[in-house]
């Protein structure tokens, strides 16, 4: 059991320095919802078009229309439930997260004494690694 927790604690550094280096999704849910909004409204004006009779519009500009329209919305949709979905597994992961902390005693997030947690370095990481498997040493004699 100390063995798994050890590792879990590797594991935990490790997908940390990897978000690190990930850059932000926001970015790309907005691209993706802005995207989606300019499909609808192109989609909108072909439809528009055909239905008042504007000069040189045919059934294919309301098919194109249709079709952007449904791009579109498939396009915000998408956007909206991934924004979700990582929006739960953040929570989840700050949840975990936190439970590992209270579970190592709180060693994880160090405090500077006015209430605010400051992060770990790599080498405070690696310390309490090492720090953990003497315990587990210790504890084991």
């Amino acid at each position: 059991m100390e063995k798994n927790k050890n590792e879990e604690l590797q594991e935990q550094v490790q997908t940390e320095s990897q978000e690190e280096q990930k850059p932000s999704s926001n970015a790309r849910f907005m691209l993706w919802t802005l995207a989606g909004i300019y499909l609808l409204y192109t989609g909108y004006s072909l439809c528009k078009g055909f239905i008042t009779g504007a000069e040189g519009t045919g059934i294919g500009f309301m098919f194109a229309g249709i079709a952007f329209a449904v791009i579109g919305v498939g396009l915000l949709v998408a956007s909206i439930k991934t924004m979700i979905s990582e929006d739960k597994l953040k929570k989840a992961k700050a949840a975990k997260d936190a439970a590992m902390a209270a579970a190592a005693g709180s060693e994880l997030d160090k405090g500077d004494g006015s209430g605010t947690k400051k992060s770990m370095s790599i080498s405070e990481r690696a310390n309490l690694a090492k720090r953990l498997e003497n315990e587990e040493e210790s504890e084991e004699e």
